[in-house]
């Protein structure tokens, strides 16, 4: 998934660079934003529930 980002990213760039496309950075760079965002979301989701069990095992 992550090489499909980065492959998407690298095309929409020299596209919107060399003029073929019209779009705004944000769109050129939302396969990787959206990648990395995901890893975050993903990675803030696991140390929450880390925090909880934690919390959970020392209440016990």
């Amino acid at each position: 998934m992550k090489f499909l980002a980065i492959v998407l990213t690298i095309i929409f760039a020299i596209a919107r660079i060399m003029g073929l496309i019209a779009w705004s950075w944000w769109l050129v760079l939302s396969p990787a934003l959206i990648y990395y965002g995901a890893i975050s979301l993903l990675l803030f989701i696991a140390i929450i529930c880390g925090v909880i069990w934690n919390l959970i095992n020392k209440l016990k």
